[in-house]
């Protein structure tokens, strides 16, 4: 189940419909869904290495944990003087989570799915993250 609050128009999340499960852009149906049974139904998209290269983020070859673990930078585009980014993280059980950086020092608590992503870059950039599949 997921929270309405917790989502926008247009955020992704997964809607199971019948035997098969599809990653499409939150509507205002999927919010009346959530308001009538919670949104049984409708499950966040977990972050992956795949979903992160489809948003723009580039993997840091140079990272010290490599191969056991692995790093995503995305920089924003934000005035400002410091080094703004989102970094994500991959564990070596496959674990997947960003949080906000700023000059390497965390802003952010951990996110752990795409909705939470999208909702990061639009609130620091005014502009929706770009997702290729």
């Amino acid at each position: 189940m997921i929270k309405s609050s917790e989502f926008r128009l247009g955020n992704y999340l997964m809607h199971k419909t019948g035997v098969r499960v599809l990653t499409v852009a939150c509507t205002f149906e999927h919010f009346a869904l959530m308001a009538k049974d919670g949104g049984k139904d409708l499950f966040p998209v977990v972050l992956s290495p795949k979903l992160l290269d489809g948003c723009g983020f580039v993997e840091n070859k140079k990272y010290a944990l490599l191969p056991e673990s692995r790093e995503f930078v995305l920089a924003l585009p934000v005035m400002g003087s410091g080094d703004v980014n989102i970094k994500a993280y991959v564990k070596n059980n496959k674990e997947c989570f960003a949080r906000l950086m700023m000059n390497n020092v965390p802003l952010s608590n951990n996110l752990f799915h795409l909705h939470s992503l999208q909702n990061l870059y639009f609130a620091f950039t005014a502009q929706e993250l770009l997702i290729k599949p």
